[in-house]
């Protein structure tokens, strides 16, 4: 998906195949939702509970090695840099409204909320004095609602660069709903004991704003036959989320501090379907949105909400992190991802590289807290299949932080560690690959081989179409005379792929400001 603004940075949105629900035959699913099944006359020889509890034990090590997981005062610097970066951002975006005639009410009002920058500070940036951001709550620059008009108000005039037009720009200056937008982040349904918010997903559809991008941020969720979250499930979902909260402050102390210093508010709602929707964005900072599947409320699997918590953590500490610094990560469209099979940056590889590997961690800590056999067995055969694509995609990150000039890894030194530290965890995935049935592993390794298979094919077409992705173990290749067929060593192996007629070239930025230009219209007609 791609987030509404000049970022090159995207949200998440994961539809996945739990490790809760139901599989046939005792086959395990391939995080693209295939079914790996074992073969018929295999026999599973559940663990010792002694190794359950050892790698158990060596993940939570691992989870205590995060690379991101700097010190608060470091942190807090992280923090003030954000709230310094995104001022002047908001503060450009007003100066250049306020000399549209009408405006300046909306203006001020919408400047109010801003240390600072009301009472025409905005005309005045280069001589604001410096400020220290505080708690994620109480930061301004950091909320969600006042982030979404602002993005907004930057927009409309981007559209209209030439002549903007005041009626269009007054749509984005609309201080009532602004107000109210603000109101229910501020005052939620109810809160986590941790201070988190809770608002339900549907609350802010009377938003034309908040509503563009919920969508966008989880677009299967947005149907506008979707019922409205009650009373009773608003609890039940507070009531998992509690435990999920405390599973992972037992499990990884530094990753729950991690969580709770950067989210606010988490939009809530209940999904009808099977599958679980985890999301979050840079254009909605402080939140993340989530949308439980009746039956892990049913069934309670806190373990699995606990690890996809994180993973959402990781999208936002790395986002934080990459944003507030003044040497931006390259925007080019140079990486397949195997999680995508299409073009992506290498901020996005890095967003993979650094999160899925922390949620398999996660699972794994929470392996030796499921009783139950076999539903253990599904857990851990999720984990295994989860993390194959990590196989090429660690050397993918490393790779592409290598290429990174010397002042992006000065001001961003913590990314290099992200590959070494993910490779421990698919080391550890890998140990927990060597104590399933032989069966089951030769499953497991085939899905491994047939990930690779397929980077190789995406590449292939990338380069049939004249494209040039970055990847270590692409080898020699040659396009054949017609142009249809390329001759390419990846990984050791030989492939001869044929050129796909429907196969996605990849995003790049024409595209993408072709997509921002469709959703404009849309949110006029809304206001």
């Amino acid at each position: 998906m791609t987030p509404l603004g000049n970022s090159a940075s995207q949200p998440t949105t994961r539809n996945v195949p739990m490790p809760d629900e139901a599989v046939p035959n005792g086959g395990i699913f391939a995080p693209d939702a295939t079914l790996i099944r074992p073969k018929a006359n295999s026999r599973r020889l559940p663990m010792s509970a002694s190794r359950i509890q050892e790698l158990a034990d060596e993940a939570r090590l691992l989870l205590k090695r995060n690379p991101l997981m700097a010190s608060t005062l470091s942190l807090q610097r992280v923090a003030t840099r954000n709230l310094l970066k995104r001022r002047f951002q908001y503060g450009r975006t007003l100066a250049v409204a306020s000399k549209l005639a009408d405006c300046s009410v909306g203006i001020e009002a919408l400047a109010g909320y801003f240390p600072y920058l009301a009472d025409g500070g905005y005309t005045r940036l280069l001589e604001l004095p410096l400020a220290i951001a505080g708690p994620v709550g109480a930061d301004p620059y950091r909320s969600s609602a006042l982030a979404a008009w602002m993005g907004g108000l930057a927009r409309s005039l981007e559209w209209q660069a030439a002549r903007p037009d005041v009626q269009v720009v007054s749509g984005y200056l609309q201080p009532d709903l602004i107000a109210s937008d603000l109101e229910l982040e501020r005052q939620p349904a109810c809160r986590l004991s941790c201070g988190i918010g809770l608002v339900r997903i549907e609350s802010p559809a009377r938003s034309p704003i908040m509503q563009a991008l919920l969508r966008q941020c989880m677009p299967d969720y947005s149907r506008p036959d979707r019922p409205i979250t009650d009373d009773a499930e608003l609890d039940r979902i507070a009531d998992h989320l509690e435990k999920a909260f405390a599973l992972i402050a037992e499990l990884d102390e530094c990753g729950y501090q991690r969580l709770i210093a950067g989210l606010h508010t988490l939009h809530v709602g209940v999904r009808r379907e099977g599958q679980c929707s985890f999301s979050s964005s840079n254009e909605l900072p402080g939140s993340a949105l989530i949308a439980l599947s009746r039956e892990r409320l049913r069934d309670g699997d806190h373990a699995a909400t606990a690890a996809q918590l994180l993973h959402e953590a990781g999208n936002i500490l790395l986002g934080f992190y990459t944003t507030s610094a003044a040497a931006s990560l390259p925007g080019e469209f140079q990486y397949v991802s195997p999680y995508k099979n299409d073009l992506q940056t290498l901020e996005s590889i890095l967003q993979s590289a650094y999160t899925i590997p922390w949620e398999c961690a996660m699972r794994m800590a929470c392996l030796s807290t499921e009783a139950d056999p076999e539903r253990r067995a599904r857990k851990t055969a999720f984990i295994i299949a989860y993390a194959a694509r990590q196989v090429p995609l660690i050397d993918i990150a490393r790779k592409g932080i290598e290429r990174l000039g010397g002042d992006v890894l000065l001001d961003l030194p913590d990314i290099a560690a992200i590959p070494s530290w993910s490779g421990r965890i698919l080391d550890l995935v890998g140990q927990l690959l060597a104590e399933e049935p032989v069966a089951h592993r030769q499953a497991h390794l085939a899905e491994r081989q047939r990930v690779l298979d397929r980077q190789a094919w995406d590449i292939g077409q990338m380069l049939l179409r004249g494209k040039e992705p970055i990847d270590p173990r692409m080898g020699r290749r040659e396009i054949d005379d017609s142009g249809d067929n390329i001759s390419l060593w990846y990984n050791g192996k030989f492939h001869v792929i044929p050129k796909a007629a429907d196969h996605a070239v990849g995003k790049d930025y024409g595209r993408y400001a072709a997509t921002i230009r469709t959703i404009a219209p849309s949110e006029m007609e809304a206001m």
